[in-house]
């Protein structure tokens, strides 16, 4: 509880679980709801984060060392996540958990709730909370009906063109509903696909609902077929996006914070590191977008747009930078995260150390973000294979690691700062090389 009165307080719950594919999401990343524990790096002392899985009291201890991080009594484990169950919902049924949140509420003016994804659970969570408190309670990110909408990939599409937003070419294909579909292949899909083949030599298709790659299929000239088969036996969707792949030369995203009031927006722009299939494996600060600056105001167009609907709070805008046949550099948007995204988390991070930078003390001038697979199985043990490499205040450079939790699984979310990117780079390569999961050297090796 606090023990003395506080101006504001946000309440955390960066559930994955809420997102309208997580059930899917989770098939390809078991331990993707660990991931909530990033709120904690956006976390102040007076805030409360709600996690599904108890947090690593050696791991906030360190947070602490940063400035960053609530109070160990404000961390709240909430059972019974789980995909399309998320943190919002599953505390909102239980009424005794709502109120000893309440109870540490009590001496804060103002109470916010931030969701990792808007849903009509947070709307209840705060309606129960303003009940118990007697005043309001504010939850950021929008009316739930708008951050779904912004979520579907074709009416994105349209919305961004109704709004002379560059986007790729291509079209929108409605299967039928998977108790309809026959076992061929439709032959809208695999008309679509053709038609499209000539621009590139490689087709695009993506689900309106997905992330993570859960509903991304690359298609090239010899695997119509089987893609045209896969999809067709998913039930995840039955609207998909046909577009020609373009090879990027950068993959940005402009992230945009939209504050209520009069306060202008936050913008904060990175490069998207994507694997082979189109998969989200880290984030680049700062960004090598040479077009950064028209993104930023397409974003930005967008923002205006969902705020004067309800929305505030944290969005993602990923575009793709690429060359066009007579050289020049083209760009297109390609899709919205209406909530946090994984560059929010290094991105805050980036802010908190520089505010921490004092006396001398440099302050990081780039970063790199992504999951590593790791030997240690908590803290205490990462920190001893990587202890001199963890991010220091005082060099104003290191590492600082997130979602602990998922050391369990042999993973770890990193953020790796340092004053250039190939400082970061090299600072990655030692953290990779320290916690790697090798065999132990024999004597005869040695």
């Amino acid at each position: 509880m606090l023990s003395a009165p506080v101006p504001a307080a946000t309440v955390f719950l960066h559930s994955p679980s809420e997102a309208p594919d997580a059930r899917t999401v989770a098939l390809q990343v078991p331990e993707f709801e660990w991931y909530g524990e990033r709120a904690l790096l956006l976390a102040w002392p007076s805030d409360f984060v709600a996690v599904a899985h108890p947090v690593d009291e050696g791991y906030l201890s360190y947070l602490h060392t940063l400035g960053i991080g609530p109070r160990l009594e404000n961390v709240i484990v909430v059972e019974g996540v789980s995909p399309g169950a998320g943190l919002s919902e599953v505390l909102s049924a239980q009424p005794a958990a709502i109120e000893r949140l309440a109870g540490g509420l009590r001496g804060v003016e103002s109470v916010v709730l931030s969701p990792f994804f808007a849903t009509p659970a947070i709307d209840a969570l705060a309606g129960a909370l303003e009940g118990l408190l007697g005043r309001p309670v504010r939850a950021v990110g929008g009316p739930p009906e708008l951050v779904r909408r912004l979520h579907d990939k074709p009416f994105l599409r349209g919305l961004a063109q109704s709004l002379r937003i560059p986007v790729a070419p291509g079209e929108v294909v409605v299967l039928p509903h998977s108790a309809e579909r026959t076992s061929g292949n439709p032959n809208a899909l695999r008309r679509s696909i053709e038609r499209w083949l000539d621009a590139t030599g490689r087709v695009i298709v993506r689900g309106a609902s997905g992330a993570s790659g859960s509903s991304t299929f690359l298609v090239g000239p010899d695997e119509i077929g089987p893609a045209v088969d896969s999809i067709a036996s998913r039930t995840d969707n039955h609207v998909y996006l046909v577009q020609p792949l373009f090879p990027a030369t950068s993959s940005p995203n402009v992230e945009v914070v939209v504050e209520t009031g009069e306060a202008p927006p936050r913008i904060g722009v990175t490069d998207q590191v994507l694997s082979v299939d189109l998969v989200y494996r880290g984030s680049l600060w700062p960004s090598s977008a040479s077009r950064a600056k028209e993104m930023v105001d397409d974003a930005l167009a967008i923002a205006a747009w969902m705020r004067r609907r309800g929305f505030a709070g944290r969005a993602g805008f990923d575009f793709v930078e690429h060359e066009r046949e007579d050289g020049s550099t083209g760009y297109f948007l390609t899709e919205i995260n209406p909530r946090v995204n994984g560059a929010s988390y290094p991105l805050a991070l980036l802010a908190r150390l520089a505010d921490r930078a004092s006396g001398g003390a440099p302050a990081p001038a780039a970063f790199r973000s992504s999951n590593v697979a790791v030997a240690a199985r908590d803290f205490a043990g990462l920190e001893a294979r990587c202890g001199s490499l963890l991010y220091d205040l005082r060099r104003g450079e290191g590492v600082i690691p997130y979602a602990v939790g998922a050391l369990a699984a042999g993973k770890v979310g990193i953020a790796c700062f340092g004053a250039t990117p190939a400082r970061v780079d090299a600072l990655f390569a030692e953290f990779v090389y320290a916690v790697a999961d090798r065999p132990a050297r024999s004597a005869a090796a040695s």
